[in-house]
């Protein structure tokens, strides 16, 4: 009899393996490998069980650049994907059938001097060339320190659009003396002596956006990823000698090194002191009015062709949900393959 029953049993367990399989849905994540916390949260889904256990299969698509992540969401290439706040307004503002689902994370853009142009302050920059990539999230954020300096934008600073790969080796080449950029490059770049900060923005933002057609096929898919989004960003920042090692494995982050990647990092709130219960998915009210002002910006400086309708096309319903009943999860019971 006890045979029997030990035998139920393992039956048991297969069918409920088997109903989990079943019920597994295929879930397309789009990522970029040198966002800071970003970056670290991809790897530990594409990494861990974090995913299976919520009931989705992942499968990563390592982008080098925002824009290309838009391009995917646009196509149906991938069902989610991880941008900047300036980057998805585009993408809202181009029509894509996308909507914001949650915040994912905070970090670090600057206004950065060659070190060898004895510019010193914003106001240094008067009559200067200020370089840096058109459309990232640290452009609105470049615009208002020159204009909170006193200067004008255009008459007595010239912007100039760069690219990020000609961005890093004109700096180190000494072919520019000032930029916009983000981290982690802010502090390899001042490490490596070729750069130093004039002033920050700590509020640029990551954002999850996810493709409609995903959310309609998958009634409770957007709660599953977002339950697997908050175990990955707990899981990374309690084991950060691990998920920073693995941010260093694309050859786009070769080069940075563990201190560099820690240290930008650690901008995010979340990633300095993890407690599972204040990682949050939704927005506050303040830091979604900034999320209206970031679309109000791109709008009157022709960053888009329209208004991006921001407050239509984010919905943190699910997020919310979640935010106010944490459930329990202990990062050592996370598997990694």
């Amino acid at each position: 009899m006890t045979r029997l029953l030990r035998f139920a049993a393992v039956l048991s367990g297969v069918a409920v393996a088997l109903g989990a399989a079943a019920q597994e849905k295929t879930v397309r994540i789009g990522w970029q490998p040198t966002t800071t916390v970003e970056a670290q949260i991809a790897h530990t889904l594409a990494r861990t069980d974090i995913l299976t256990r919520n009931g989705l299969k992942g499968e990563m698509t390592m982008f080098t650049f925002g824009p290309a992540v838009n391009e995917a969401l646009i196509s149906g290439a991938i069902d989610v994907g991880f941008i900047g706040d300036m980057p998805s307004v585009s993408l809202l503002a181009a029509g894509a059938p996308v909507t914001v689902i949650g915040k994912q994370s905070t970090f670090r853009g600057s206004v950065l001097a060659s070190t060898k142009s004895g510019i010193n302050s914003i106001a240094d920059l008067k009559g200067k060339k200020l370089y840096g990539p058109f459309g990232s999230s640290i452009y609105r954020s470049a615009l208002n320190m020159v204009q909170d300096a006193g200067l004008t934008p255009g008459k007595d600073v010239e912007m100039v659009h760069m690219g990020f790969s000609e961005l890093a080796d004109a700096i180190r080449a000494g072919r520019i003396e000032a930029l916009f950029v983000w981290d982690p490059w802010i502090e390899l770049f001042i490490r490596e002596g070729f750069a130093r900060e004039l002033k920050a923005d700590t509020s640029l933002t990551m954002v999850i956006a996810m493709r409609d057609d995903f959310i309609k096929s998958a009634p409770d898919g957007a709660e599953r990823f977002l339950r697997a989004h908050k175990e990955a960003l707990m899981y990374a920042a309690s084991n950060k000698p691990v998920s920073n090692e693995w941010f260093r494995q694309p050859e786009a982050a070769r080069r940075l090194d563990l201190a560099v990647i820690e240290y930008a990092s650690a901008f995010d709130v979340t990633w300095k002191t993890p407690r599972f219960a204040d990682i949050r998915l939704a927005f506050t009210p303040a830091e979604f009015e900034r999320y209206k002002d970031v679309a109000k910006f791109a709008f009157e400086n022709k960053v888009t062709q329209r208004l991006s309708p921001i407050e239509q096309k984010t919905d943190l319903t699910v997020a919310r949900k979640l935010d106010s009943s944490p459930w329990p999860f202990d990062p050592a019971s996370v598997k990694v393959r």
